[in-house]
């Protein structure tokens, strides 16, 4: 799982740099790059603060941030197949 990844990835898709994303959900640049790129877990308020800041649920994030080694290795090929399309189905019903 790479939350880290999922938010760059939300964020960038906002047209948002890291420090008007920080700005928005009351961290630090510093605390969000840790996020983004050094893989730091953020804790559950600071998820909260940076979903709220991108307008987007939580779940999205989770899905976002699914990775194929997250799956079992005999479902990865179930999981190659389909997982573009969850992706893709999650951002439009999001309206990323």
């Amino acid at each position: 799982m790479n939350i880290g990844k999922a938010i760059r990835e939300l964020r960038k898709e906002k047209g948002l740099s890291q420090g008007d994303l920080a700005l928005k959900a009351k961290i630090t640049q510093a605390a969000l790059s840790a996020i983004e790129i050094k893989g730091v877990r953020p804790n559950p308020e600071t998820l909260k603060n940076i979903c709220l800041a991108l307008t987007i649920p939580e779940s999205l994030i989770y899905v976002m941030g699914m990775e194929r080694n997250d799956v079992p290795q005999t479902k990865q090929t179930v999981y190659d197949e389909l997982f573009p399309l969850i992706q893709e189905m999650v951002l439009r019903v999001s309206e990323v």
